[in-house]
């Protein structure tokens, strides 16, 4: 028991001590327990007479509102997690009269202390911290042995239960074989390991006992620092949850779910982690394919789209092509020369006719836009997209201007549909005599600000389609692109515009257009050269 006058002397200059300019070298060989908690709890110092009561030297800096090893209310029952009268005092300003507690040292030792808090404000008067001092009372209370008794009684009772609880949730927990359930120190290292850690992870308790839990992380999640992460986010939220590719001792892979739980001590000290995982490779996979048949339907979806839109418009040209030349034949089955050349028109369509069905067959087994990229020559593509439409061209009398367009990696059945898209949109609203144009550019900085879908380091071309006809307000450049959207009084279905947007962005690219009333339209056409 500590000396009457020694207490006295140190509660003389602990209740002095209120300010945060105190010097506390004078507490260091006080014999009173006293420590010094800042506003969030942590200690930031404490004496030797504090180590001794406790039997420990807290980490400063790191531990909070104490230093004994377990917590007992004054009558011997279990600690009330919550209750924290320091943090109370700091927070209200108000400071209750002494607290008694029963503390517990780690190799079993029981001593009653009464907890004095001094609150410690700065220059301002505003509260900075606490110090607290303890005064050992366990004589004092053996003195009434019966009292004393029934407080360690209670305290017998409580160790012997937690003891019991703790053993069969120790059980419990290294029986389960679906999960692998751990405890972690403060620093990620692994204190336990139980059978669900062995059939996941695959090491034996004595092969990962003591090392670092990163060791189950993939190389490039270690680089990135994800196991230490993980830790960060749950000592600041309580928890940290995660779902990614973990390693086995034999470097297989396995999909995990991940809950990590922040472990604290009476003080509301960090202590550790308890961490859960689960394989759900098997959920993964199946994951995994339904997104991919999910992909693969809304790609059929698009397929069977353009298919209708090919069958009612890319085909409709060279056929009607062919019914115009063998109408045209019929007329003049007397004169071979005509019949001759009505022949090769015809035969020229039925082949166009047989490259767009041979491209649709091949465009429909594949199982992925990707396959269907190849180098793709756009003067190749625009000058049979003309050809289909020569006899239109020739009937309205189109003034077509067509510059050098570059070579790129693209899908050639949707360019063309897309050429063919534009070149039949310039000449149906190109006016009586269209004059249209078709000519490649390099992109400017004005492209660049206009549109923020570029991307750095990727060379771009700009393919405009001018006409000089009725042209539209540009208050409706956008309504155009969307699907079954027409101006008003204009023939169409309201599709075709539609799939250019959608074929340029398979490729990449951007559409956008520009138009004036009686000046005409430029459809401008963005698509990377790689």
């Amino acid at each position: 028991m500590q000396n009457p006058n020694l207490s006295d002397a140190g509660a003389s200059l602990h209740n002095n001590f209120c300010r945060t300019d105190f010097d506390t070298s004078l507490l260091t060989d006080i014999p009173v327990p006293i420590y010094i908690c800042g506003l969030d709890g942590t200690i930031t110092y404490f004496n030797k007479a504090a180590a001794d009561l406790w039997g420990r030297e807290p980490e400063t800096g790191i531990e909070k509102w104490g230093g004994a090893y377990k917590i007992y209310m004054a009558n011997g029952d279990a600690f009330i997690r919550g209750f924290n009268p320091i943090r109370k005092a700091m927070q209200t300003g108000v400071v209750e009269k002494p607290i008694e507690f029963v503390l517990e040292r780690a190799e079993g030792t029981l001593f009653n202390v009464l907890v004095h808090i001094t609150l410690i404000y700065n220059e301002k008067g505003i509260v900075q911290g606490a110090s607290v001092m303890l005064i050992d009372v366990t004589e004092k209370r053996k003195a009434d042995s019966h009292s004393y008794n029934a407080i360690i009684e209670n305290v017998e009772r409580k160790r012997k239960l937690i003891r019991s609880t703790e053993d069969r949730y120790q059980k419990m927990i290294d029986e389960v074989e679906d999960y692998a359930i751990l405890m972690l120190d403060r620093e990620g290292y692994v204190l336990n390991w139980n059978r669900g850690a062995k059939k996941i992870k695959g090491y034996a308790a004595e092969e990962i006992l003591g090392k670092h839990f990163s060791v189950f992380y993939l190389h490039d999640d270690r680089e990135k620092q994800l196991p230490e992460t993980l830790l960060k986010y749950a000592q600041a939220n309580g928890r940290a949850t995660n779902e990614g590719w973990r390693l086995r001792k034999d470097g297989t892979k396995f999909w995990a779910s991940v809950v990590i739980t922040v472990l604290h001590d009476d003080y509301d000290n960090l202590i550790g982690f308890c961490k859960v995982t689960r394989d759900l490779t098997e959920r993964k996979f199946a994951e995994d394919r339904l997104r991919h048949n999910a992909r693969d339907i809304e790609f059929r979806n698009k397929q069977l789209e353009e298919y209708a839109y090919i069958a009612s418009h890319d085909l409709q040209e060279p056929l009607r092509k062919i019914q115009v030349f063998s109408e045209m034949l019929m007329e003049n089955i007397d004169d071979k020369a005509s019949v001759i050349r009505y022949m090769d028109k015809i035969n020229s369509s039925a082949g166009r006719m047989t490259t767009l069905i041979k491209d649709v067959l091949k465009y429909s087994q594949l199982s992925s836009t990707d396959e269907l990229f190849e180098v793709a020559d756009l003067n190749e593509i625009l000058e049979n997209v003309v050809l289909d439409f020569d006899l239109l061209i020739e009937q309205k009398n189109v003034k077509l201007t067509i510059g050098k367009l570059p070579v790129l990696k693209g899908i050639p059945i949707q360019l063309h549909q897309l050429f063919s898209n534009l070149l039949s949109n310039a000449i149906k609203f190109g006016g009586s005599s269209p004059e249209i144009s078709i000519t490649a550019h390099p992109i400017t900085i004005d492209d660049r600000v206009d549109s923020a879908f570029f991307k750095n380091g990727v060379p771009y071309i700009k393919i405009l389609f001018n006409d000089k006809g009725q042209g539209f307000e540009q208050e409706y450049a956008d309504m155009i692109f969307k699907m079954f959207k027409r101006l008003d009084n204009t023939p169409g279905t309201g599709i075709g515009l539609a799939l250019c947007k959608k074929i340029v962005e398979n490729h990449n690219g951007d559409i956008s257009a520009k138009s004036e009333p009686g000046a005409g339209t430029t459809f401008s056409v963005f698509l990377p050269l790689i």
